[in-house]
């Protein structure tokens, strides 16, 4: 027993300097110049504006220019890269998620309303990487095309209605970006996008009325069609790591 109780401090200090060397292993792995050809992208991102398209069908062209402007709209995304070794060329696959909610219309009634749009884009780019680009900082320019997906978001007095039939789109987008290595393996990104971002939504309420405190409001049972689209700029803010 004596001798175990011994062994059993060095046992541990072995275990302690193997996690040690680990660690520093580790960090020396992450720490050092990433010279790999794959980089993971972490960012978010700012849509400065979008438009849903109230009812895009309509017979009349006054009522199919009838819209609801959005600004400011956040999200969140991740992107693959794959730099083709001795060129200045790369690709890359991204999917993102954007999620729009604030006040909407309901014949000017001070009834609460809700509306926005939830989408998520996935895309295929290809990049130069501009020969001015050295070690630390990068200039570079893309452009590629994408399918988006998405649903409208739209409430009355806290009911959402449903989502019923939702129409990806497809489009085309450029982009141009810097990038500057802070540390080892990684890089600050900074993107300025293009994109022409669109879906068509149909959307129904499940019951004909919807009561809000002493008012009945009636939205019907009949599905309606709208239309997301973005005409604004993405601003693009991420880390990369070079693997």
């Amino acid at each position: 027993m004596c001798s175990i109780d011994e062994r059993s401090p060095r046992r541990g200090s072995a275990r302690s300097l193997l996690l040690l060397a680990a660690a520093l292993v580790l960090s020396a792995s992450l720490l050092r110049a990433g010279d790999g050809p794959f980089q993971i992208i972490l960012k978010g991102n700012l849509t400065t504006s979008s438009l849903i398209y109230l009812t895009p069908d309509s017979p009349d062209p006054v009522a199919q220019g009838n819209t609801l402007d959005i600004t400011g709209t956040f999200g969140y995304g991740a992107e693959l890269r794959y730099r083709i070794p001795e060129t200045s060329l790369a690709v890359g696959f991204s999917a993102d998620y954007i999620r729009s909610r604030g006040p909407g219309m309901l014949n000017g009634t001070p009834i609460p309303v809700e509306d926005g749009y939830v989408a998520v884009p996935l895309e295929l780019t290809g990049y130069f990487i501009i020969p001015l680009s050295g070690e630390y900082f990068g200039i570079y320019m893309g452009g590629g095309a994408g399918v988006y997906i998405g649903k409208r978001t739209y409430s009355v007095a806290g009911v959402e209605a449903a989502s019923v039939q939702n129409t990806p789109g497809f489009a085309i987008h450029v982009l141009g970006g810097i990038s500057y290595r802070f540390l080892g393996s990684f890089q600050g990104i900074f993107e300025m996008k293009f994109r022409d971002l669109q879906f068509q939504s149909v959307d129904a309420f499940s019951a004909r009325s919807i009561r809000f405190q002493d008012t009945v409001i009636n939205v019907g049972t009949e599905p309606f069609k709208s239309r997301v689209e973005t005409d604004g700029i993405v601003f693009q803010l991420g880390v990369a790591y070079t693997f």
